[in-house]
């Protein structure tokens, strides 16, 4: 275990697909991080990573995403949800692709995990700790971190009011440098040359969220933050103080992508990327 140096998960819907890959590799290798933070997918990704089942989370991706029970406009206009809750976080992980909670118990008492979600009523980030997905109140964290806007209901945790993590920060590596964490390994789902444009959704937030304008004015500068947060990641990559694996191309998939083939193609270059980059990561770790 590398407990000097931290991991962090960058989302993006089903372009996470690309993270499965990056983290079944890791497996293969052995590879486990002091600390541990994702946002949205890259939360729920990390689940499948510490519990050390490989191969879950593409299945997750490429099959499981396929029912309409897992994603759907229906469910949306039944329920509220995109994603049906039952579903998701409670028959996948009990009854139809079984989670291994006792793994992910042992490797959380010793790798620090934290699911990114947004405070609806300061517009900013909550590093949510994780320890047990057998607690309703730890798996509420994961759910709170992929809780899409305008396509979930709010979550409540801890008394707080939270949605998707990809508002507040959608690639969070920058916490881990207050927690002493000096060095970071960091998994982005975008290509290089990418370049965040503005929410165009922004006056439907007004509306939805009109009793939250933090939540309204983070999400109309997410861009900025964003794009600046790639500007700072590519200059600690050159500082040697952080590594980035992301696509070595560039893909046409969609935050909501059910194309089996698409996702397969990208869990695929994910693994191809980040075995082609092991002997450089290696030296990272090492240093």
């Amino acid at each position: 275990m590398y407990k000097d140096i931290a991991l962090a998960v960058e989302g993006g819907g089903m372009r996470g697909a690309y993270s499965a890959g990056v983290l079944d590799v890791f497996l293969d290798n052995g590879i486990k991080f002091g600390a541990c933070a994702g946002t949205s997918a890259g939360a729920t990704h990390l689940c499948s990573y510490l519990s050390e089942q490989r191969e879950r989370n593409k299945r997750l991706d490429t099959i499981h995403s396929a029912s309409k029970r897992y994603m759907s406009w229906g469910n949306l206009i039944r329920t509220g949800d995109f994603f049906e809750l039952d579903y998701c976080y409670n028959q996948i992980p009990r009854v139809v692709d079984p989670f291994d909670f006792e793994k992910f118990r042992e490797n959380t008492a010793e790798t620090k995990f934290y699911a990114v979600a947004t405070n609806l009523e300061t517009g900013g980030p909550e590093y949510l700790l994780t320890r047990d997905l057998d607690k309703p109140e730890d798996m509420d964290k994961i759910r709170a971190s992929a809780s899409l806007p305008l396509m979930s209901h709010i979550v409540e945790v801890e008394g707080m009011k939270l949605l998707d993590g990809g508002v507040g920060d959608s690639i969070p590596f920058e916490v881990f440098t207050g927690m002493g964490y000096q060095k970071q390994v960091v998994i982005v789902t975008q290509p290089e040359g990418f370049v965040k444009k503005p929410n165009s959704m922004i006056p439907l937030f007004k509306i939805i969220y009109r009793k939250y304008p933090k939540f309204i004015e983070a999400a109309r500068n997410r861009h900025i933050r964003y794009n600046q947060c790639l500007r700072t990641l590519e200059e600690r990559v050159a500082q040697g103080s952080a590594f980035m694996i992301r696509p070595s191309a560039e893909f046409k998939i969609s935050r909501l992508e059910k194309d089996k083939s698409k996702l397969v193609e990208l869990y695929d270059m994910g693994v191809k990327d980040t075995t082609a980059l092991m002997p450089k990561l290696l030296e990272f770790l090492e240093k």
